[in-house]
């Protein structure tokens, strides 16, 4: 079973009320997967201030609406996983001049963490993906040559699948890493080795 709610991340108010959508439908919410997020290409001189809130609104504050409206049920079940996306932007230099979007990425990093050390206690866990560039359609609505620049900076050779984001995803948010927490899983081809 599924269940679709439409939800406006950057609106506490849509947020809540979706989560209690989820909490009604099926009692409680167990799994979250923050996946929404924008990407704003241009130079830091150019980046105005409406278009730097757009991307932190949606891709941190908008992360950090659904933890907050989610982790109490988790909490008081003493169960529960969130994953956040991130991004190889996040964890070290960008490809692309996009200045707001590699911040943002940064401080979903960051308040993975932070959750990770607040809820661990409390049988919840949260942890991130960081994508390196994917198949998506962000990426290959890029001209050609941006497309292939891209791809010679990743050792393999080739761009990852969303199958294989998915795939990680999949398995953050599964008994098989049950001691996994706070961890930023990287997926990006070996273009950023810890």
């Amino acid at each position: 079973d599924a269940l679709a709610v439409p939800v406006d991340v950057t609106d506490e108010a849509s947020v809540r009320d979706a989560v209690a959508v989820g909490e009604s439908w099926r009692g409680s919410i167990d799994i979250v997967v923050n996946a929404a997020g924008i990407y704003r290409v241009g130079p830091f001189a150019e980046i105005t201030f409406a278009s730097w809130d757009l991307v932190h609104d949606i891709n941190l504050r908008g992360t950090f609406a659904v933890c907050q409206a989610v982790l109490p049920g988790m909490i008081s079940r003493r169960r529960g996983s969130i994953v956040n996306l991130a991004s190889i932007s996040g964890r070290t230099k960008a490809t692309l001049a996009a200045p707001s979007y590699v911040a943002s990425k940064a401080g979903v990093i960051g308040l993975t963490m932070s959750l990770a050390m607040q809820t661990a206690p409390h049988g919840v866990r949260v942890n991130a993906v960081a994508p390196g560039p994917t198949e998506t359609e962000m990426i290959l609505g890029l001209a050609p040559e941006m497309v292939e620049a891209l791809v010679r900076t990743i050792p393999i050779g080739r761009l990852a699948t969303t199958d294989e984001v998915a795939s990680a995803i999949v398995f953050l948010v599964s008994d098989r890493s049950g001691s996994t927490t706070g961890e930023t899983l990287n997926i990006n081809g070996g273009a950023f080795m810890i």
